[in-house]
């Protein structure tokens, strides 16, 4: 069956803080360096957007397409507890339903910058006028601290937010800040299909697919991506494809003050402390559980300064769910892999991505191995190594796991550490 790598959510220049860039034409033109085949519209129910969209856009059987790469209609929707969630549309019949739905509830979904638009109303309510258009409805960027689902202080469960429509969420978005592990963490996710997209604000190779799904179906059309969400037919995601959430700024949990980040390790000595982080050692799950919701409730304190530790990304899904994270069905595998330009500037330490020694060689993998993804994913390691042995070696330990990090969290991010500054061998 064909494979389809894809990204569902990005955003046009209809959205606040989106480079101007965001057009169809140079959309395909970052998907087909980036080795994408299909693209989400992102802010479908914009006006000036859709009419971009219809003009641009060429039906080709059930398809929309342009110059080889397709397009399905999505749109991220704020609602009225500030929660985002994604929205995926069969057809831009569908995109004029939802938004003459939607009117009523919505200040801002005809205005020149609400290509998210905000609706006033709540998750279960949204998901139902969704459903009535024939399109899916999921949490976007489900484990963010800002305006997701699972922040603290909103929801623990899917089925507490969208109440009696929670049967008819059929995926969440992980988002940059979580990986598979991470949501697995959960036990109501355990069964539903978990999307990997981009969110991206730009066209350019370090944003456009920095995190995409590759689904296994038959065509590129909704009614195919609606098969492969549900695992329907044969149809179904067989790789997600993104950022470790180490490289994060909320990844581990921090103190509010000092910033240090959170390190919860086996053990049963007293907490210390670095520069960088607070060692805290519980002797079994029982303890560490109980650390966290003691976290949630602001009773723990930092050892350094007595100021509150708060919950990351990470320790936020074990709180809500089990110390373990485990699936209900054979997920596919979760390939933590940075877009290339972040590779090479990490194997040149830290050069900047601008640069013009990262751009050259940028370039010259690309005419040399092909599409970005193929870079990353799925040329044969000695081909990578022979144009540059540390790009080679770095993508060897992203591909196999061995990649090491150093976590962030309490708004530091993280970075990958390359091989040989871990005493790897470069091939």
């Amino acid at each position: 069956m064909p494979e389809f790598d894809t990204d569902l959510h990005i955003h046009s220049h209809h959205s606040i803080g989106v480079s101007h860039t965001m057009t169809i034409p140079n959309l395909v033109n970052g998907a087909a360096e980036k080795g994408l085949d299909i693209l989400g519209t992102g802010d479908a129910t914009q006006p000036d957007w859709l009419d971009h969209l219809r003009r641009n856009l060429v039906p080709s059987g059930e398809e929309l397409k342009q110059e080889g790469i397709s397009f399905i209609p999505t749109v991220e929707i704020e609602d009225g507890e500030s929660i985002h969630h994604l929205v995926i549309l069969p057809d831009f019949e569908s995109v004029e339903m939802l938004r003459s739905s939607l009117r009523p509830f919505s200040p801002n979904i005809d205005s020149e910058w609400g290509g998210r638009p905000r609706a006033n109303i709540g998750p279960s309510d949204l998901a139902a006028l969704v459903r009535e258009t024939g399109g899916f409805v999921g949490p976007a960027h489900a484990f963010t601290p800002f305006k997701s689902v699972f922040r603290e202080g909103r929801y623990e469960s899917l089925l507490a937010c969208y109440g009696k429509e929670a049967a008819n969420i059929h995926f969440i978005e992980l988002g940059l800040s979580a990986d598979t592990e991470i949501a697995d963490y959960i036990p109501e996710l355990r069964g539903i299909t978990f999307i990997t997209s981009s969110d991206a604000h730009s066209p350019s190779p370090d944003k456009l697919g920095r995190e995409f799904v590759r689904f296994s179906m038959e065509s590129a059309t909704f009614d195919e991506l609606r098969k492969a969400i549900l695992r329907q037919q044969g149809r179904k995601p067989i790789l997600n494809v993104g950022l470790d959430p180490r490289l994060g700024k909320y990844y581990l949990s921090f103190c509010s003050s000092c910033r240090r980040t959170v390190q919860i390790l086996e053990g049963e000595g007293h907490p210390w402390f670095d520069t960088l982080n607070i060692y805290i050692e519980c002797k079994n799950d029982d303890e560490k559980a109980a650390l966290l919701r003691d976290v949630h409730k602001r009773r723990a304190k930092c050892p350094i300064d007595g100021k509150n530790l708060r919950l990351g990304v990470r320790d936020r899904a074990m709180m809500i769910g089990t110390p373990r994270s485990e699936s209900l069905f054979d997920r596919p595998p979760y390939l933590h892999v940075p877009p290339l330009l972040d590779v090479i500037s990490a194997s040149m330490n830290g050069m900047a991505k601008s640069t013009k020694s990262v751009r050259s060689l940028y370039d010259r993998m690309r005419s040399s191995i092909g599409r970005e993804t193929t870079i990353l994913i799925d040329a044969p390691i000695d081909r990578v190594s022979k144009i540059d042995g540390r790009v080679g070696a770095m993508v060897e330990a992203l591909r196999n796991g061995t990649a090491t990090y150093a976590a962030g969290g309490g708004g530091r991010y993280g970075w990958l550490v390359p091989p040989w500054q871990t005493g790897k061998p470069i091939k």
